[in-house]
Formats: C-alpha cells, sequence, structure tokens
C-alpha cells in the first residue's frame, strides 16, 4: 500500500480529504493530516509517505518550501499541489521540484482519487522498471567474470580485440 500524507491550514480540508477518500480500495493508507508544513516534514521523517498533498499557502513552512525539502531530501516522493485559484504562479515554481500533479481548490473527490490512481500507475512502472534492471544488472553480474576469464585466454593466445570490441566493459 502506498502513503499519503496530507497538508493544509484548513481543518475543513485536512478532514474533509482524510474522511470521504476511500483510502484502502485506492491501495493507499491515510497516515495523517499536517496543519503546516513544518508538521507535514516532521510527519514525512516519521511515515515515510509515498505521497504528499499539499496546500501552497500555509504558515510556517509554506507548501512550496515543504516541496522544495521533500525534492532534496526524499526525492521518491509525489507532491500533489493543492491551491486556490490565485496560487497557480506557485504551483509552476513548484514543478522544478519535480511536481507534475495540482489540483484547484475547491476540489471534489473524484479529483483526488483520479490524481492519485495516477501516481499509483507511474509508481507501479518505475518499480517495474527498477526490478527489470536490478535483475539485468544481478544477471551482468554474474557473467562478467565469465566473459572477462574468455578475454583473457582469448589475449594470452593471440587474439586481439579491438576498440569496439571493448566497449561493452565501460
Amino acid at each position: 500500500m502506498y502513503k499519503v500524507l496530507l497538508a493544509d491550514d484548513e481543518d475543513i480540508i485536512r478532514e474533509g480529504i482524510g474522511s470521504i477518500i476511500e483510502w484502502e480500495k485506492l491501495g493507499t493508507l491515510f497516515v495523517g493530516a499536517a496543519q503546516n508544513g513544518v508538521e507535514a516534514f516532521e510527519m514525512v521523517v516519521s511515515h515515510r509517505p509515498d505521497i504528499v498533498i499539499t496546500d501552497l499557502k500555509m504558515p510556517g513552512m509554506d507548501g512550496l518550501e515543504l516541496t522544495k525539502k521533500l525534492w532534496e531530501s526524499y526525492p521518491e516522493i509525489s507532491v500533489v499541489i493543492l491551491s486556490g485559484y490565485g496560487e497557480f504562479d506557485f504551483a509552476q515554481q513548484a514543478m522544478q521540484y519535480g511536481v507534475r500533479h495540482y489540483l484547484l481548490k475547491p476540489c471534489n473527490e473524484d479529483e483526488i482519487k483520479d490524481i492519485l490512481e495516477k501516481i499509483i500507475t507511474e509508481k507501479k512502472a518505475k518499480e517495474k522498471t527498477d526490478a527489470f534492471y536490478r535483475h539485468l544488472k544481478q544477471s551482468l553480474e554474474k557473467v562478467l567474470p565469465s566473459v572477462l576469464e574468455q578475454f583473457i585466454k582469448d589475449f594470452s593466445c593471440g587474439r586481439y580485440y579491438s576498440k569496439n570490441d571493448l566497449d561493452f566493459l565501460k
């Protein structure tokens, strides 16, 4: 299950999103809601969520600062910007920190579910790709000693390799 954290200074937003979404049906676990960016970052450290939904305008540390801090410390976390209509410039700035998803307040349950489903699909695809590359690397690590041994045998028997033949060693 993918863990989700919400950060918003408005009680009604935190309580509404926290209670209206059927987290388990999405394959997620709601790990909590923070009132500001400082509290959210503390919760990130302790809960290690996969997804953070954050408002942009909050007291203390705002959503843009939180997004930057997450990007620097936990780049694997997907961030969803939750913002009012007039804050799009801030949302654009957040995109330099890897933010690809944006929800405009007020948003409804379907919009939130759609965004979460997209993120989960992206995360699953990345996990599958990462697993493929790990497997490929392990396979190569197993055969590389044999390839090098054959190279040494060939070299000692007078077989020479061109530079192009050895490009795989880089």
